[in-house]
């Protein structure tokens, strides 16, 4: 799945790093996005993958439990759902858990790149500059699904980091939203200075391992490499991702 901040391309180099830390056999991803991560670590593991947009989780729930939706998204089914999802986020109506769920996934499938409704509509034919057609929606929907098996077993949850309950001596990924870039509509106040707390109180508690550009000294970087991420259809850019433990 498309997800702004996505680690699938880096997954492989990282996560063996992070379970050579293992000891009790319990990996939790605290802000899992798209579950790039968590869904590569063995069955093994009690896993627990924990992000604060509902959108997302409850989606996933959803998924994992066999629920099907329209594989065909048009411009005017999104424009109604981004709708819904505007009134939701201004209080002005409350939905449930499987309401949810639906504007996830017209949220998600339907917008350029993963980014949830600030990326537009990304359209099924998009003509490109080569003179071909590119169907995006259905490519998210694709990729989407092929993860699907890989989520038996997870235990989700949609809370804030701090209110997840978590093992003693467990391993704790965080791919917070990355600071000094654009966010999610739920992410963009996020109290940097209370994490950077929270990680050092329990950093004898857990093994936490943390994905950034930067981090304060108190955090050693123990991998990085340069990336290319693209913010929409003409703009790209190649950051140095970082892992960092403290």
């Amino acid at each position: 799945m498309k997800y702004m901040g996505n680690k699938r391309r880096i997954v492989n180099d990282i996560l063996p790093i992070i379970l050579e830390y293992n000891t009790n056999n319990i990996f939790v991803d605290l802000f899992c996005g798209s579950c790039s991560v968590i869904q590569n670590v063995p069955t093994e593991y009690k896993r627990i993958a924990n992000d604060k947009n509902k959108y997302l989780i409850e989606m996933f729930k959803l998924l994992t439990n066999g629920k099907k939706y329209p594989n065909y998204i048009d411009k005017e089914t999104y424009s109604h759902y981004r709708n819904i999802y505007n009134q939701e986020r201004k209080g002005i109506i409350k939905l449930t858990d499987e309401q949810y769920a639906e504007v996830g996934w017209y949220g998600w499938m339907g917008s350029f790149n993963g980014r949830f409704f600030s990326g537009g509509y990304a359209g099924h034919n998009v003509m490109q500059n080569n003179g071909k057609p590119r169907d995006y929606i259905t490519e998210q929907i694709n990729n989407t699904l092929s993860q699907i098996p890989y989520f038996k077993g997870l235990e989700f949850y949609s809370k804030d980091y701090q209110e997840v309950e978590i093992p003693e001596d467990s391993i704790v990924y965080c791919d917070i939203p990355y600071r000094d870039t654009k966010q999610y509509e739920t992410s963009k106040d996020f109290d940097y200075k209370c994490f950077y707390n929270w990680c050092k109180e329990n950093k004898d508690r857990y093994k936490i391992f943390v994905s950034e550009y930067s981090m304060p000294n108190d955090f050693k970087c123990i991998w990085q490499k340069e990336v290319t991420n693209a913010m929409n259809t003409t703009k790209t850019y190649k950051p140095i991702e970082k892992l960092f433990k403290i």
